[in-house]
């Protein structure tokens, strides 16, 4: 018996290697030693053998099902920038616009495509749809325009939104004592009429009462002569038309009468409701941490263009881009806003890797948006154009595009993308090639000893040291451009300084402090965004220089005023017979781009694209590439599963 089992086992074991040979798993044996008793000439003997025995087979580890994404209500967003304030017309940061796009809607907006869509408004109103009309005969004639709000639109508290917010927003920005950021297309209009609760007129300016503006006689329901050296720089005394502006549709706003118009223009900035608005959004502020977080909530009120399905929006507040990036490894954020998030080109590889993992889809959108270095030209040693132009020379912009953003930067001179239906032929404007050469001998024409660090120069019997402060924001990636440029410019020994500003710091309005709207800044790089109907005037006209006459509002922060480039805007944004055609503004656009870059009051580094990280399975996120269509601009419409 002990053969016959040694030999089935032999044989078993034969056949497993047989089996695995031929590619089938092998058989598991198992052999055990028991005691069996057998009659031996009919004597019970107990004997020991060894047995083949079937183990008990283990159950399969089961697999475990896969998550089926759900639908959530609440999103996370990462910046590293924080508001000023979200009070909309004192505010210029994009930080700010993208925090408080969803408090406030207003009449219309742009989409993705760069459409005009309306949104409070029933339409927009345009010449082609009647929505707009020239009326009027002669030095009388002049532009109206009627807009339409939409059925129950409300504030948020429960209020309606009327014809007299529109009235109330005018009002405010043509208050003397507020300091608005953007008041020069503001300062075209009469008049805005009240038609009924929801119906108001715009009524802009003839050019009978422009002249009488320029000479400071204009009367009306808002303080006009408080503006008259804005609308002399504009317009001169011998203006031919009527006003008018490219973007008349968009121009127009409302604010709560029923809540601003007990706090004076000029504690609007400080008051409660800079903090903590009440607009006419789907959402309401209900915390802001400061340095941590904004919290948005759903608003209980119904939303006249759908119920969101986002009840919480959270934007919360990270050091830096690094910050930003460790929260979306740790799945701490479920989307990202482009610079304001500490985020460009430069973060690309890391970017891509974290999309590479499955969580996150990365959204590059190009921009109407360009870096640029403005230059007080109003402070000395920057007040002359051949020192500008010789900075502008020794900047080596590919150098700093490929060493801190991976060669993705449009570089261009121009403070427009190349895709602009308004960018010029090349000959039409002047270009600046990396030439340290050209820089020194500009230095040298205009009497600079640049033998030592820094150049010097008699001026008036005292020598005199060209250096002075570069400032920009604390962005990471600022910083090290920043360092770049102050090593390009010691190398034709031009002295730097350096200041890193939280980015508050640097926007904030006069009263604050601020240096760009104190005009007591030297050097200063930062972002703007722009809009594609290509119009300049706010940030480069004679009127639009902050100054202690207008309040120090305005947006022409480089305190360039060339008379040739003012006029050419003039005709192309202001001019009815010009303005509202862009074939006929090229010819103007190229005269303004020619004297931009012969006196170079900034320079202009060079355009970006924005990426904007969000959750894969976020839908109805559509950012564009203006600052009319941030990525918040839809929120009531996304869907976010995860």
């Amino acid at each position: 018996n002990a053969k016959k089992l040694y030999w089935m086992l032999s044989l078993l074991v034969i056949a497993g290697l047989l089996l695995a040979a031929c590619g089938a798993p092998p058989a598991q044996l198992i052999v055990e030693t028991v005691i069996v008793t057998e009659l031996v000439q009919g004597t019970p003997v107990e004997r020991v053998i060894e047995r083949l025995v079937t183990p008990t087979p283990v159950p399969p580890t089961p697999v475990p099902p896969t998550a089926v994404p759900q639908p959530v209500d609440m999103v996370v967003f990462g910046l590293q920038q924080e508001p000023d304030t979200l009070h909309p017309s004192i505010s210029t940061m994009t930080a700010a616009t993208m925090v408080y796009t969803p408090l406030y809607v207003g009449c219309t907006l742009q989409n993705e495509k760069l459409e005009w869509v309306p949104l409070g408004c029933e339409t927009v109103p345009t010449l082609e749809n009647g929505g707009a009309a020239l009326v009027g005969e002669g030095t009388d004639r002049h532009l109206e325009v009627t807009y339409k709000i939409r059925d129950g639109w409300r504030w948020t508290d429960g209020t309606p939104v009327t014809a007299k917010d529109a009235v109330y927003w005018w009002k405010l920005n043509m208050d003397p004592m507020f300091e608005s950021q953007g008041r020069n297309t503001i300062e075209l209009i009469y008049d805005i009429e009240v038609i009924d609760d929801q119906t108001f007129l715009v009524k802009y300016l003839s050019n009978a009462q422009l002249r009488q503006a320029v000479e400071g006689t204009l009367t009306g329901n808002v303080d006009f002569a408080s503006f008259k050296e804005d609308y002399l720089a504009a317009y001169g005394t011998d203006w031919p038309h009527f006003a008018v502006t490219p973007g008349y549709w968009y121009n127009i706003n409302w604010l709560p009468e029923h809540i601003l118009g007990s706090i004076p223009a000029a504690d609007q900035d400080e008051s409660e409701y800079s903090r903590k608005p009440v607009g006419d959004g789907a959402y309401v502020l209900t915390d802001w941490k400061p340095g941590q977080e904004i919290v948005l909530e759903v608003s209980d009120l119904p939303f006249p263009l759908g119920e969101p399905k986002i009840k919480t929006i959270i934007f919360r507040f990270y050091g830096d881009g690094s910050g930003v990036k460790a929260a979306m490894q740790n799945g701490e954020i479920d989307a990202a806003l482009g610079t304001i998030s500490g985020l460009t080109e430069a973060d690309g590889p890391d970017l891509d890797a974290i999309e590479a993992a499955g969580r996150y889809k990365m959204e590059w959108v190009p921009q109407y948006q360009y870096e640029h270095i403005d230059l007080n030209v109003g402070k000395f040693p920057l007040d002359d154009a051949k020192v500008r132009q010789a900075l502008i020379y020794a900047l080596d912009r590919q150098a700093i595009n490929d060493a801190q953003y991976f060669g993705k930067k449009a570089l261009s001179d121009l403070p427009l993308p190349k895709i602009s239906w308004a960018y010029p032929p090349d000959s039409e404007f002047n270009q600046y090639p990396y030439d340290p050469e050209k820089a020194k001998a500009l230095l040298a024409e205009a009497g600079w000893d640049c033998s030592a660090l820094p150049c010097v120069k008699e001026v008036d019997g005292e020598t005199k040291k060209l250096e002075f402060t570069f400032m920009t924001t604390d962005r990471l990636d600022r910083q090290k451009v920043a360092q770049m440029v102050q090593a390009m410019w010691k190398k034709i020994n031009i002295g730097v300084n350096l200041q890193f500003l939280y980015g508050r710091g640097l926007f904030a309005n006069c009263s604050a402090g601020g240096p760009l709207y104190c005009m007591t800044y030297d050097a200063a790089m930062y972002g703007t965004s722009t809009g594609d109907d290509a119009t300049f005037y706010v940030s480069f006209a004679c009127s639009t220089i902050p100054n202690e006459s207008n309040n120090w509002s305005g947006q022409n922060n480089t305190g360039w005023c060339n008379q040739v480039a003012n006029d050419a805007l003039n005709e192309s944004e202001n001019n009815p017979e010009v303005a509202l055609s862009r074939e006929k503004r090229q010819p103007y656009m190229n005269e303004f781009f020619k004297e931009l870059t012969t006196d170079v009051p900034t320079i202009v580094l060079y355009g970006g694209v924005w990426v904007y990280p969000h959750l894969v399975g976020w839908k109805n996120f559509r950012p564009g590439a203006t600052q009319y269509s941030v990525p918040t601009w839809n929120s009531w419409e996304w869907e976010v599963v995860k």
